[in-house]
């Protein structure tokens, strides 16, 4: 004989815990998106700071060395948010409002294009959300 009951139980839970899935998933973008946000504001909060320093002694061989390195860093931060992306580990819509801006300065501006020229990029993950944003491929 069939238990409807456990049958009405067991669908009831099935729906609840797909129901938490995705709710936890949504969470876990949001956490993503947040640790995105803050790795590139300290990045580029780092290489302001430099860059200041920089401009009062620009002599300073091992400060100009400090600030290239912190340049990287916040195009790595960059890079990191891009993959993320690639990887639909972020909501793909708002991070597109959020930083197509940014990504497209970093890329097309005259003191870091340098570094996105292809194959040799080390910095692929924001050249190819790059291209597909802008439609270069």
């Amino acid at each position: 004989m069939i238990d409807w009951i456990s049958i009405g139980i067991s669908v009831l839970a099935l729906g609840f815990s797909l129901f938490s899935f995705f709710r936890s998933s949504s969470l876990t973008k949001g956490q993503v998106e947040m640790q995105i946000r803050e790795m590139i504001s300290s990045a580029k909060w780092r290489y302001a700071d430099l860059g200041i320093q920089l401009a009062k002694d620009n002599q300073n061989t091992t400060l100009v060395a400090s600030t290239t390195a912190a340049l990287e860093d916040v195009l790595n931060a960059y890079d990191e948010a891009c993959a993320k992306y690639i990887d639909n580990k972020v909501d793909k819509e708002r991070f597109k409002k959020l930083y197509v801006t940014e990504i497209r300065n970093l890329v097309e501006d005259e003191n870091t294009k340098s570094y996105y020229v292809m194959p040799q990029s080390r910095f692929q993950a924001t050249v190819k959300v790059y291209r597909k944003w802008n439609n270069l491929e």
